[in-house]
């Protein structure tokens, strides 16, 4: 069987509320209803906090699900998404329900953005089991304190959003996944610490999955470039670990990258998947998917989406990134 796996980063894929659609004047009546999420949405560009139109949402999120239907994953892990209930309706709105098995776990994101795990329709997957790592603090235990609106707490807490793991059977093999969304670059000096700290605890995290004889398969986005010029060393607990591997580490380094920043019209590598051995041994081949990608983005000179010919609003800033295994 020939399995693809993808990750991908659909960048900020949030619910759109029924009472943004018919604003109330005085009293709710019908609170329930008017909380009731009936679409899916994203904000305008430079994350000002305004959302789009409803036409421009239905339009780019349009163009979300086509890169990922073109790119044809059948396990499938996402990250800024606010919850399941967006998640599942941006599966039976825009991608015709082609996914049927549909994880996700709060995690610790104030913005509420969060990581899951999808699997296709009709694909043998059998999945197992289910872990969240959300509440783990620094130094050990659990955070003492619940709410993740108070940056003091989520400021305690090792991951960012969460290491969703999920284990499952595929062909008689026993895979662990470990969905990750890392803590993004920024100019506080904390920020290396913190996702350093993050890939150690994921390597411990994958040194359990091999103790209990299962393959991991780390992926996500990890939310810097190892390559970069000022890479600061974060990720060498993940990237030094002998017995993980990137699949993708043999293309060219004009070809690995995954990610366009429109501000500085740069691209870079922030999107990962590493296997152990057994799977490295495995892996048929590999693919990034740039047609969601916008017209500004000059270091792709590819087509774009069929859906994006009367438009350039870009399915997400990061591209599909998929792998395909031989099991």
């Amino acid at each position: 069987m020939k399995l693809r796996i993808t990750t991908f980063n659909c960048e900020n894929l949030f619910g759109r509320y029924r009472f943004l659609d018919t604003p109330q004047k005085g009293e709710i009546k019908d609170y329930e209803k008017s909380l009731q999420i009936t679409e899916t949405t994203t904000l305008e560009p430079g994350r000002s906090g305004r959302i789009k139109p409803a036409i421009l949402n239905k339009q780019q999120r349009t163009n979300t699900a086509n890169a990922i239907l073109e790119a044809d994953p059948h396990v499938l892990a996402v990250e800024e998404v606010e919850n399941l209930t967006v998640l599942r309706l941006f599966n039976a709105k825009y991608m015709g329900s082609a996914f049927d098995r549909i994880i996700l776990v709060d995690g610790n994101d104030a913005r509420g953005i969060d990581v899951g795990f999808l699997v296709r329709k009709g694909v043998d997957v059998t999945v197992l089991d289910v872990r969240t790592h959300a509440d783990e603090a620094i130094g050990g235990g659990f955070l003492a304190k619940s709410n993740r609106l108070d940056t003091a707490v989520t400021a305690q807490a090792i991951f960012s959003r969460d290491c969703l793991e999920v284990d499952v059977q595929v062909s008689g093999v026993a895979l662990t996944f470990l969905v990750n969304h890392f803590k993004a670059q920024d100019n506080k000096p904390t920020t290396s610490a913190r996702r350093k700290r993050q890939a150690a605890r994921v390597v411990e995290l994958v040194q359990a999955v091999r103790n209990n004889d299962r393959h991991p398969i780390v992926m996500g986005d990890l939310n810097i470039d190892s390559k970069q010029s000022d890479y600061d060393g974060s990720l060498d607990p993940l990237l030094d670990l002998s017995t993980l591997h990137d699949p993708f580490a043999g293309l060219d380094q004009q070809q690995r990258w995954t990610h366009f920043y429109s501000s500085d019209k740069t691209v870079s590598k922030l999107d990962y998947v590493l296997v152990d051995d057994f799977l490295s041994n495995r892996v048929d081949s590999v693919d990034i998917f740039r047609k969601g990608l916008s017209k500004k983005c000059k270091q792709y000179k590819g087509p774009r989406l069929s859906s994006m010919k009367n438009n350039d609003l870009e399915a997400s800033d990061h591209c599909p990134t998929t792998m395909i295994l031989n099991l």
